[in-house]
């Protein structure tokens, strides 16, 4: 779960970006072309980043049932 605390740095590096971005770094349609698609995928990002919390609690527990099959002593009986 090392990997999804690491979520904090890429948004960190997010924010950076977004907050060098300004109308004095660069402007016209290719600027706002370019300034609409950054502010999609970075959203985009950001709902999948929302995301992990939730499904690593799925994935523990879907491991801890699966560990407590395991664990029943009737576990593969017929």
């Amino acid at each position: 779960m090392n990997k999804v605390e690491r979520v904090g740095n890429i948004r960190a590096a997010i924010k950076k970006v977004t907050d060098l971005m300004g109308a004095n770094t660069w402007v016209g349609a290719s600027a706002d072309t370019w300034g609409t698609d950054f502010s999609g995928r970075m959203g985009a990002l950001s709902r999948l980043f929302d995301s992990y919390p939730a499904e690593e609690q799925r994935l523990i527990t879907k491991a801890q049932q699966d560990q407590a099959k395991l664990n029943n002593p009737v576990h593969g009986a017929s």
